[in-house]
Parts: structure tokens; sequence; C-alpha cells
């Protein structure tokens, strides 16, 4: 073929990876990851034959030798190198199915990387991409503010941010780079769009990244720009935007500030304080793999292991990090200093090469001239670069980031190296593994073609299947037909190298539905719990300090013991396996008071009831501010009380429940309706009364509840509430008005009765 055809290929194949931004096939595990990076794999596989035998074919096209691209390489073998000494050498080298960010899957971006800079060669060509880019994330925005799904195609928020910061800098340089300067004002069409989905996701981190990279734009167009009134007005603007961001933020303790969004942007934040203590968790354990950290994507284990229960202080859902929501702190955590080192080199090598050009340039921006005109796109990369690392302090690349990175990337990189494409390139002398015949480039590339099919069918096409198998398994089981969705289940998890995720759907179905079990004949039940618990060992096998994978694990095998209850030695055996892994799962994360909830409910099962009670307060000493240990302390009271009989310390319990718990909302229905009813038996009606109440306001409209909350404060006298809850009542329903005032009359006539 001739280099002309070979270039056209693989600037379509890329333009028509950026395309993936928009699948989503529902019927896969994780459809918003797994559709756009399994499909971009099997792209960059196929076009890396095209690229190998393009550039053995014609040597001459071979992209320049440039840091930026030793940097990368750099960093990825950092991170490869991290895999040999990871805890977990599976999740760091493939990834899960919630992110796919494992090393397999980041080596496609590298083959991104090269090809773009190998054939997008002239402004054209750039042009092209970034009009395919901006298209799409159009379609994105509008599939966001026009469809069911804010976040659009993307399925994340902070994802969806990250990837329009990108977008709207292209536009920006679209549209200085418009030849025709009336045409060019169409541009704000899908730049109003993308900033209208942009702030609608609302996501902190981004919206700070992209208003400092303003202010940066501004300042260094204040800085270099040739006009002297574009100077001054840029310089005005800047400083204008700093008094009124102080000003507003000065503003921080008002009423109103409280009220809005802007608090967000503060450390005020709950999610801030989160990952302030995520991140103090890999300050701690730094010092224990400074090298090569603990392997690439093994966050977790680093979060898990020095977790700080003062987290249910700002949340009590999303309480497991697999990252560290700070780019920089994840690298360093999971790569080492190697990984961060070479990370940066990227960053500063892609500087190096705009400072060298803006000096070549003259050092000016804008004007008329080649040179001021390519400084302005300087300018606006560096705002671009600056937004994308500022955000990522709060959050980590994603699929679609990585594009827009390996893109603005190789963009520098043309930037730097266009005038040598401004002539014939001629062939490098003593070039290696070239091709000079036609007859033997087909062979080559035919047999290269047959070898990237094997292997994106093996780690591509399978894992596609399997995702989606995954899917059909789940419905079967949830939907009651246990043997048929555990069949489809043993189909699917043949060798696939990312069965960690599906093996969890199963394990987690069997573990909460042990009523599945009974549905079937005992032969069958017992061969899908041998089955499960086999899937749960096999993910724990990974790394066996992985906390959750550990509780997984206890929690299936509690439950084949408790299927188990007519069968002592079996009931023993898999009840003393599960008390073991849930202990390795605690000393995995020591301070993580959900994992002793769930080691005492396991003691319950095995009727160690004072141990279960010393457990779940060894829990609550963890957090004594977080609602779910006392309350389950309470109801483990009424479950094991007797003839009416209650722990003398159940009292404290349900004040503690109910006084940490009620701004959440969290208390259960039921758990409410027993301290009602046991404060009523005991006479003691405030409390029966603020139990009613409170359950009035997180239940369904009720009648009857909040009839029952009027009388309680009734009997207590306190008429002004008893009435305002009737008036509720009687709201939803009027036939309850003269039972009220029959009550209210009896109640009066026998005062005494109710003291």
């Amino acid at each position: 073929m001739s280099p002309k055809t070979y270039v056209r290929i693989l600037q379509g194949g890329i333009i028509a990876s950026l395309l993936v931004v928009l699948f989503v096939f529902k019927e896969l595990l994780f459809p918003y990851i797994t559709s756009k990076q399994l499909p971009f794999n099997i792209i960059m596989e196929f076009l890396l034959v095209i690229w190998v035998v393009f550039l053995m074919r014609y040597p001459e096209y071979r992209p320049k030798k440039n840091m930026i691209s030793y940097g990368l390489i750099a960093y990825f073998l950092a991170i490869l190198a991290s895999c040999a000494v990871s805890v977990d050498f599976n999740l760091s080298f493939w990834g899960d199915a919630e992110r796919m960010l494992g090393f397999f899957h980041l080596a496609h971006f590298l083959i991104f990387y090269f090809i773009i800079i190998t054939v997008f060669r002239s402004w054209k060509d750039w042009h092209y991409l970034f009009l395919a880019s901006i298209t799409t994330a159009t379609v994105v925005s509008l599939s966001g503010l026009l469809g069911s799904q804010e976040y659009g195609t993307i399925g994340n928020t902070a994802y969806v941010s990250g990837y329009l910061i990108f977008n709207l800098y292209f536009i920006i340089l679209l549209f200085f780079r418009a030849n025709n300067k009336s045409a060019r004002w169409l541009y704000l069409i899908p730049f109003l769009i993308m900033i209208i989905e942009f702030w609608k996701m609302k996501t902190s981190g981004a919206i700070i990244g992209l208003g400092v990279s303003f202010l940066l734009l501004f300042l260094l167009l204040g800085l270099s720009h040739i006009n002297k009134k574009v100077r001054r007005g840029s310089l005005i603007a800047f400083l204008a935007s700093i008094a009124i961001l102080v000003f507003i933020f000065s503003q921080s303790q008002a009423a109103w500030f409280q009220n809005s969004f802007l608090r967000n942007l503060t450390t005020q934040k709950a999610t801030f304080q989160t990952r302030l203590i995520s991140w103090q968790a890999a300050a701690h354990d730094f010092k224990n793999h400074p090298i090569f950290g603990n392997g690439f994507g093994n966050y977790a284990t680093t979060f898990d292991k020095y977790f700080d229960s003062k987290f249910y202080d700002y949340a009590t859902t999303d309480t497991y990090f697999d990252r560290a929501h700070n780019n920089l702190i994840e690298i360093t955590s999971t790569t080492g200093v190697v990984g961060l080192l070479t990370y940066l080199s990227i960053f500063i090598a892609a500087l190096y090469y705009l400072w060298r050009e803006f000096k070549q340039n003259g050092g000016r921006t804008g004007g008329q001239d080649a040179g001021g005109l390519n400084n302005l796109e300087i300018v606006i990369i560096v705002a671009l670069l600056s937004a994308y690392f500022i955000q990522n302090l709060a959050i980590f690349d994603s699929f679609s980031t990585f594009l827009g990175l390996m893109a603005i990337l190789g963009f520098v990189y043309w930037l730097n190296f266009r005038r040598h494409y401004q002539i014939v390139p001629d062939e490098p002398e003593n070039a290696l593994l070239t091709i000079k015949k036609d007859k033997t480039e087909a062979l080559v590339l035919i047999g290269l073609l047959i070898a990237a099919y094997i292997f994106a069918n093996h780690y591509n096409f399978k894992t596609l299947k399997m995702f989606k198998g995954t899917i059909d398994a789940y419905i079967e089981v949830a939907s009651g037909r246990l043997v048929e969705g555990v069949q489809k289940y043993s189909e699917v998890l043949e060798g696939a190298p990312m069965e960690r995720d599906s093996r969890v759907t199963l394990i987690n179905l069997v573990a909460s539905n042990p009523n599945l079990l009974s549905s079937i004949n005992s032969q069958a039940a017992e061969e899908i719990l041998e089955y499960t618990i086999d899937l749960a060992r096999r993910n724990v096998a990974y790394n066996p300090y992985d906390s959750m994978m550990q509780m997984q694990l206890a929690n299936v095998l509690d439950t084949a013991a408790r299927y188990y209850y007519n069968d002592l030695e079996k009931l023993n055996r898999y009840s003393g396996e599960a008390m073991q892994s849930i202990e390795y799962s605690i000393e995995a994360t020591p301070n993580r008071a959900t994992v002793y909830f769930v080691k005492s409910q396991m003691q319950l099962s095995r009727g160690e009831t004072e141990e279960a009670i010393a457990t779940l307060e060894e829990g609550i000493a963890l957090n004594p501010n977080y609602y779910e240990g006392h309350c389950r302390l309470a109801q483990l009271f009424f479950i094991t009380a007797q003839d009416g009989v209650y722990d003398a310390r159940i009292d404290n319990a349900l004040q503690s429940c109910l006084s940490t718990g009620r701004s959440s909302r969290s208390i259960s229905d039921n758990l409410l309706k027993l301290a009602a009813n046991y404060y009523s038996e005991k006479k003691e009606y405030r409390q029966a009364a603020e139990f009613s109440e409170y359950l009035a306001e997180i239940a369904a409209p009720d009648a009857e509840i909040w009839n029952n909350v009027a009388r309680l404060y009734f009997v207590i006298g306190d008429k002004e509430k008893a009435e305002s809850s009737f008036i509720k009542a009687v709201d939803l329903n009027p036939e309850l008005l003269e039972p009220w005032l029959e009550f209210k009359a009896y109640v009066e006539a026998n005062r005494k009765e109710f003291e």
C-alpha cells in the first residue's frame, strides 16, 4: 500500500476510536466503562498492526525522538514494574470492570498516542481530529441535557467534567485557528452546550480547575499579547476576577454562601474531608513501599489498612475508596517515587517544548503573523494542561480523559516537529526492521492481522462475552432460577483474565439471598454453595489482604453454615471458616466499624450473644457518632430479649441510635416501631413519641402513624405537638376525627392512669 493509504487508514481509525465515548451497551457488566474500553482496545490492536507494518515499509514516517514519548514510555514501564511487586498482580495488570484502568488497558492509550504523532502531520489533520472530538462531546452533552441520565453516555459526573474540559479548549483552539472570521462564531454553539452540561455536573474539582485555567489564560495573555489594549484588558480581567473571588469566598460563613453551591468549592464539603482522610492513609503507608508503591491500581489496600472511622462523620455510604481521588497521591502510593517522577516528566517535557516553541516564535502572542498565532495556541494549551492537572487533584484519570490527554500531548509534539513535515521526509539510513518488497509487506500484514485477531478475541471479545453472560446469568438468579443462572455463570467464567467482578455478582447474590437455596433440591444447593465458595476463594487468592474480598468470602461461608444448620459437622466447619475470613478482613482494615458489625452478626448466628454484643461495642468505640452501631446494638437487644425482659443497656442503645441517626434519616422502620412499642409498654411516652414521630417523618404518609404520634404527645401534655400531628393524620384520613375527640376526652378524664 502507498504511504497515503496507510495514513488515511490510521487517521480514520483514530477518529473512529473517539466515537467509542458514545458506546453504552446496557447488556454488559458496568456498561458505561466496559462498552468503551474493550471496543477501544480492539480498534487499537488492529491499528497497531497496520502502524507497525507502515513504519517497517516506510521508515521515513517513524516518529521523531522526543522527551514526551520517552516520559510516557518511562511512566508505563514504571507501572509495569509496580505490577511485578504488586500486592495484587491481577488487579494491577488487568484492572477491574468498574474502572478498567489496569496496565493492559492503559497500554492501548500509548498505542493511540504513537499513532497520532505518526499520522497527524498537518493542521488540516488536527482540525479533523479536534472537530471529531468536539462533535462527540457535543452529543455527549446533549444526551445529558436532554436524556434521562444527566451524565449522558459517560456514566459519571466527574468523568464528564474532565472530558468536557479538554473539548472546551479544543473549541477555543479551533476558534482562533479559523480562517473564516465570521464562521468561527459558530463554535459558540457547541461551547455553550458543553458549558451548560459542565455546570450541571457540579463537579467541584473540575469547576476549580477550569476556573483557575481561565484566570491563567487571562494572566498569560496580559503578559505576552502583542496588542497593548489586549494586554491591559486581560490583566484587568485577571485582577478583577481575583478580587471578586476573594470577596465571595470571604463571605464563606454567611448564610447565603452556606446555602449555595459555592460551599462545595471549599474545604467544608464533606467529600473533601473524606478525601483528606484518604490522602492521610497514603501518607502513612508511603514508607512501606516508597520506590515502586504497593502496585498500580491497589490503592484500596492502602486505604483500608489506614482507614479512619471518623470517615463516618462525613459519609456513611461509598466508604470503600479504590482510588485516592488525587492523581498525584494515587500514582505515588501505587507506583512509588519512580512512578511519580516519570509521570511528572511527561508534563515537564511538554512545557519545555511549549516554552522552546514560544521563544522561537518571538515570545509574543496574537497579531497577524504566524509566530504570534502559534504562541496563542501555546498559551491555550498551557491553560488546558493546568485545568487538567488541577481537576485531577480531586479525582483520577478515566477513559475519556486519557483520550484528551494523549491527543493534546500529541498536538504538543506536532507543534515542535511540524516543520519537519513541510518537506518530503528522507528514508533514514541504516533503519532497522524494514520491508523492501510489496509481497513481503502483504505477508507480514496478513500474518500480523491474524495474530491481532487471535489476541483481541482472547483478551477482548472473550471478556465482552463474559460481561454480557454475567448480566444474563445474574438476571436468571435474581429471577429465582438459581440452577439455570449458576449454569450460565459456569459457562462464561472460563479463564477470562477479568473474572473477579463477574464472580462477585454471584457471590453477593447467594450471600444476600440464602432463601434461593431452599427453593431447589439439596444436592443442587450444595453444589452451588461449593461453586460460589470456590469463586470467593479465587478472588481472595489474588490478594489475601483485600478486606472486601475476605468479607465476601466470610459472608458466603456464613450462608453455607446457616444452610447446614442440621449438619453439625458442616455447620461448625463453615462457620469456623467464616469467622476466620472475617478476622482476616478486620486485620486488613482494623479501624473500619462496619466489618465489626458483620462479625457481630455472624457471632449472633452462632449463638454467641455476649460475644456479638462485645464485637458491636468494639466497632461502636471506633466512632461513637456513627449511628449504625448503636442501632444494631438496640436491634440485637430486641432479638435476644426473652419474655419481654430487655437488657438494661437497651435504653442507652436506643437513645444513642436516635440521637446519632436522626439527621441521616437512616434508622430502619422496624427498629423505630419496636422502640416506640417498647417505651409505650414502659409508659415512657415522651420517648415513645420521639421514635414514633421520627418514623412518621421517614415513612410513606400514613394516617395511623401520625395519629399514634398525636396520641402520645397528648398523653404527655404537649397539646401543641399533639394537634399539629393530628392535623397531618386527619388530612390523610378524615374518619379519625371522632375517635380522636373520644380519645382526648378519655385521657382528660383518666389523667392519673397515664402518669
